[in-house]
């Protein structure tokens, strides 16, 4: 049976980062990952200040940088109205007050080039299959090519996304539930326009963002539970008419999109989990703390949980401790914080992708108000960039009053 100091599972942003930062210190990881390999992205990722500052940590920024754009202002703007609110990610005061929008895949292969070089193993087409704890190793189960395989690990990550597998088998206490916004998320071509800003359009009932990528751009757009069937009756040109009424600047730039096919669909989930660590295993992303998307949080939130969770790691390593008041401190380091981005998640999509005329109203009226007051700005930026953990009563008095 192999054994390695470190196995997780799920070889995503979040399982390479922390096997790039486990393998920093000469650790010797195993990646599980269920699919065959890394495929192109029909999407865009925007990476905020806090999973910016955590690819710093890892010596990655640099690397990442080209793959993506970098923008500081995204434009808010009423569908088939005016201005809303241009938010300036350049009052932020940090190292990487801006955004940078990348294509997912790309991000995953500057990791996997990055663990590679470091001799970390990654075994694609591997599923999980359980683990046994054992007096000083977890011995971990998986399934590959068909064939059952076990190896042995100071102690065992799971960072398989929102249906964990690892979870499940931590047998701790869940609570799961759909959140109301789902996405289709698409790449298309350039838009000139759209070279120095990001834009995202609002109405009641809709939503769409248009963000730069390279050579192209990222759209996501907002569909009401339920709904997803109804739009594809309605054809594909009419969708892309439809996207073009909302940004008429887009006209040229969608021909890309040929089928459904070239679009991905998300029903994201919310995950509340009593406990993100055992006795030798701990959770990490949004196997712990899956978010609506509303914030563009979730990657970001995982990376900063993957350097984290690695510092601790490492702490267990030297201290010779895997027992779960260890890995704890990890837990009690970013809880507070993911849970603060949960709730605040929630309230904006309750307030942006909502068909409550009275949430939609009073949406516009905070974006305004936070357009207009650079103070309130600031405040909102850090609370949606993972800069802070917290609002005062007053700062939230303030948006509304």
């Amino acid at each position: 049976m192999q054994s390695y100091d470190v196995v997780i599972v799920g070889g995503g942003i979040g399982g390479l980062a922390l096997g790039c930062r486990l393998a920093n210190d000469k650790r010797a990881v195993l990646i599980l990952e269920a699919r065959p390999g890394i495929s192109p992205s029909h999407r865009g990722l925007t990476l905020q200040p806090n999973g910016l500052e955590a690819l710093q940590k890892l010596a990655l920024l640099e690397r990442t940088l080209p793959t993506g754009s970098k923008i500081h202002t995204v434009a808010w703007y009423e569908i088939n109205g005016g201005l809303l609110a241009s938010l300036d990610y350049s009052l932020l005061d940090h190292p990487q007050n801006y955004l940078l929008t990348v294509v997912p895949s790309e991000l995953e292969q500057v990791l996997r080039d990055e663990f590679s070089r470091k001799n970390g193993v990654v075994h694609e087409s591997a599923s999980f299959e359980g683990f046994k704890l054992c007096n000083d190793h977890v011995q971990v189960k998986s399934r590959r090519y068909g064939s059952t395989a076990e190896c042995s690990t100071k102690i065992l990550v799971g960072a398989d996304g929102a249906d964990s597998r690892v979870r499940t088998a931590l047998h701790v206490k869940t609570q799961t539930r759909e959140c109301p916004d789902h996405f289709l998320f698409m790449l298309v071509g350039p838009v000139d326009a759209l070279r120095q800003e990001a834009r995202q359009y609002l109405s009641l009932g809709k939503m769409a963002g248009f963000f730069p990528v390279p050579g192209g751009t990222y759209i996501f757009y907002y569909l009401p539970r339920g709904k997803l069937n109804g739009l594809k009756a309605e054809g594909l040109d009419s969708f892309k008419n439809e996207l073009q009424k909302i940004m008429p600047e887009l006209a040229g730039s969608i021909n890309n999109l040929q089928s459904w096919d070239d679009m991905t669909y998300a029903a994201p989930k919310r995950i509340k989990v009593q406990s993100w660590v055992g006795d030798r295993v701990a959770i990490i992303g949004d196997a712990a703390h899956a978010l609506d998307p509303s914030w563009a949080q979730g990657a970001n939130m995982t990376l900063q949980d993957a350097i984290s969770l690695g510092d601790t790691i490492e702490g267990s390593f030297q201290s010779d401790d895997f027992s779960s008041d260890r890995p704890k401190t990890y837990e009690n380091a970013r809880r507070k914080q993911t849970t603060f981005i949960q709730k605040q998640a929630d309230r904006s999509a309750r307030l942006t992708s909502t068909e409550s005329r009275f949430n939609s109203w009073l949406g516009k009226r905070v974006l305004r108000k936070t357009g207009t007051n650079r103070r309130l700005m600031r405040i909102a930026l850090n609370a949606s960039c993972g800069l802070t953990d917290h609002f005062t009563i007053g700062e939230q008095l303030r948006f509304l009053l």
